[in-house]
Parts: structure tokens; C-alpha cells; sequence
């Protein structure tokens, strides 16, 4: 008995456990990666999902389903493990140049801040630059439509001055979560204005066209 109890103990400790699920690791990639159910649930597109509308936008898929649950998940405390998984299968699938500066877009809440533009940001192994700010909270787009979010993020960043930072790679701007890209939009002008070339921005999730706010 003690014997079985030390094996069990030691399988436990041992063998690789899906980050999403917590069952038996069964992907043919390397440990920490999905299992093959989780995989197939999300079915993510092999390449993401890129789009170049005023700036090119690529996203690990879309959020909805799976994806969208798992990227609400993601966002309550002791869930590290899975939002490492995800940004690994975003580096795989989406693979930055290697002279890549990642830029967080930072969160309009004063408070409860969202921490995963920057955490997914440190986990994709490019340097990161706190280019951005914002001017003031806004209001909570949540509820707002396209043209209301745009009016509500006008001069809402600011960025630092590319003389004052220096000479930088390829910006990127990084966010969890891409609806109407009002917020991107906003931020990408505002780098702009500031002397910085933006390459694109990258993200987990983007909302399917049809799903869109007009």
C-alpha cells in the first residue's frame, strides 16, 4: 500500500499536466504545451489571425468559444500557468522579428488595472519599452460603440519622445484583447506622433468581424 501511495505520489510530481485542463499531457509538443483536447477545442488557425487595416494586426484567434472563456479565465489570479501556455502558442504561430520592442497598451482603469498586455509582453522574449501612458481614465468602453470609443480615446496616450528614448527596433504594441482596434488606433497614433515607426500589433484574441461594434 505505501508502495502504490509512493508511485502515485510520485506521478503526480513527475508527469506533465495540461496547463489548461490539468489532465494528462498528451501533445506531441513539449511539456507545458496544451493537451490535444485543449488544442482541439480551441481550434485556433495554424497561422492566427492577421489583419492590415491602418495597422497590421495579429492575434492568436478569435474571441469567441473557447478562446473567449479561456481569456477571461486567464485574467482571475493563480491562473499563470495557462496565460504561459497561450503566449507560447502566440510566439509559435505568430513569431516576431528578432528586432521586435514590445510596448504594453497600458490599462484606461485607475484601478484593477488589466496586467496581461504586459505580462503577455515579458513572456514573447523580445525587450519591452514603457513607451505609453495614459492622460486620463476615460470612461469604460465596455458598452460604447465604434465611433463612441474613438471620441473617448481621443488624446487619451501619451508617448515618449523618440529622442528623448533613443534609437529603437521594430514597435510593436502588445494587448490581450482587440475589438473594435479603437484603443490600438489611438495608441499607434500616439507613438507616432512621437517619431516611433510601428510595425503592427500583436494580441490573444480579436473579435470576428460579424461580432465587431460599428
Amino acid at each position: 500500500m505505501h508502495r502504490a501511495l509512493l508511485a502515485f505520489a510520485q506521478t503526480l510530481l513527475i508527469e506533465p499536466r495540461c496547463p489548461i485542463c490539468d489532465g494528462p499531457w498528451d501533445s506531441p509538443m513539449r511539456p507545458a504545451a496544451l493537451c490535444s483536447t485543449c488544442l482541439d477545442a480551441l481550434t485556433l488557425p495554424l497561422k492566427g489571425l492577421k489583419g492590415l487595416l491602418r495597422l497590421p494586426r495579429c492575434a492568436l484567434g478569435p474571441y469567441a468559444g473557447t478562446l473567449r472563456q479561456l481569456l477571461l479565465q486567464v485574467r482571475q489570479p493563480r491562473q499563470g500557468i495557462a496565460l504561459v501556455a497561450l503566449v507560447q502558442l502566440l510566439s509559435d504561430r505568430l513569431p516576431l522579428p528578432a528586432t521586435a520592442v514590445l510596448v504594453p497598451i497600458p490599462s484606461w482603469k485607475r484601478q484593477r488595472s488589466n496586467p496581461l498586455p504586459q505580462q503577455i509582453a515579458l513572456g514573447l522574449g523580445r525587450p519591452t519599452a514603457a513607451l505609453l501612458h495614459r492622460t486620463h481614465a476615460g470612461l469604460s468602453q465596455h458598452h460604447l460603440n465604434k465611433t463612441q470609443r474613438q471620441n473617448n480615446l481621443i488624446g487619451a496616450f501619451q508617448a515618449i519622445p523618440l529622442d528623448k528614448q533613443g534609437s529603437l527596433g521594430s514597435v510593436w504594441l502588445v494587448d490581450d484583447i482587440l475589438t473594435t482596434g479603437s484603443t490600438a488606433l489611438a495608441a499607434h497614433e500616439a507613438l507616432e506622433n512621437a517619431g516611433h515607426h510601428v510595425a503592427g500589433l500583436i494580441c490573444l484574441g480579436r473579435n470576428p468581424a460579424k461580432e465587431r461594434r460599428r
